[in-house]
Order: C-alpha cells, then sequence, then structure tokens
C-alpha cells in the first residue's frame, strides 16, 4: 500500500526541514557569541582614541634603533623558554633594558601568560614558562623603563 503525497505532507516536510536549519543555526550562532567575543583588545574605542600616542611612542622607538630577535624553546624538562637578544642600532648589546611581555594565544586569550624576562648576558633576555601547549604562539615584548620599546613576532612552540 502506497500514500500518496499530498500538499499538506509536502508542506510538513519543508516546514520540518527549515524548522531543522533554523534550531541548528541558533545553536551555533549561540555558541560562538558565548566563546569568542571577536575583539582582540579590551577597551577597542580607548585603543583608538590613544591612537596618536601610540603613532609617538613608535617614532621615538624608530629614533632609539633598538633591533629584537625573539626565539622560543622547549627544555628538556618541558619548560618553554623564550629569548630576547636586544641590540642597539650600531649592533651593540643594549643593557638599560627592563623587559616585561607577553605569550598570546592567537586564538584563544584564556590561554595568554605575562612574561618577566631576566637579563643574563648584557643583551641576552630570558623568560621561562611551564605548562604551554605546543603551537603558534604571538610574543610581545615592551620595554618598562623610560624608552619606549616595542616588538613582537609569532613563534612556533615546540
Amino acid at each position: 500500500m502506497i500514500k500518496t503525497l499530498t500538499g499538506r505532507g509536502v508542506l510538513l516536510c519543508l516546514a520540518g526541514f527549515f524548522g531543522l536549519i533554523f534550531v541548528t543555526n541558533a545553536i551555533f550562532i549561540t555558541e560562538a557569541v558565548k566563546t569568542f567575543r571577536g575583539e582582540d583588545e579590551q577597551l577597542p574605542y580607548l585603543q583608538g582614541v590613544a591612537y596618536n600616542q601610540t603613532l609617538e611612542h613608535r617614532a621615538q622607538q624608530a629614533r632609539l634603533g633598538w633591533q629584537a630577535s625573539i626565539a622560543a624553546q622547549r627544555t628538556a624538562a618541558g619548560k618553554v623558554l623564550v629569548t630576547v637578544a636586544l641590540n642597539q642600532r650600531d649592533g651593540a648589546p643594549e643593557d638599560r633594558a627592563s623587559l616585561d611581555g607577553e605569550l598570546r594565544h592567537p586564538a584563544d586569550e584564556n590561554r595568554d601568560r605575562a612574561l618577566h624576562f631576566a637579563q643574563v648576558t648584557p643583551g641576552l633576555y630570558r623568560a621561562e614558562l611551564a605548562g604551554v601547549a605546543p603551537g603558534n604562539w604571538d610574543v610581545l615584548v615592551s620595554n618598562k623603563g623610560t624608552d619606549p620599546f616595542q616588538a613582537s613576532r609569532r613563534l612556533w612552540v615546540p
């Protein structure tokens, strides 16, 4: 016995199909909004207002001429060692800096970690962290002292 497909049956099939699509979209949109707010900075409006100050700091940094190279490696104990080699314009090591920084995960700000660098030799600064997962990380370094300096690099942490 074969049932005939009527207009009512087609309407119910279409309503069920589109209802399933709407429910699925609602779930995905709700989860997306709850897990990632879409902003990289905490206060983007205030950051925009202070942009002229940011440009002035960048100009001062360019006049200063410091160069940084940033690297990371995993130690045998499983910790991550972030090193910054900081040189003056003429290539001499810069030992007047007091560096702080942040290890940022590109996709999850809840994984971000503060970096506190200690000078090992003139111009060479190190920070050590435990519990860092392998993958891509952004390293942001800035000088706490009077000379404005910032550097950043995306690294693969093994």
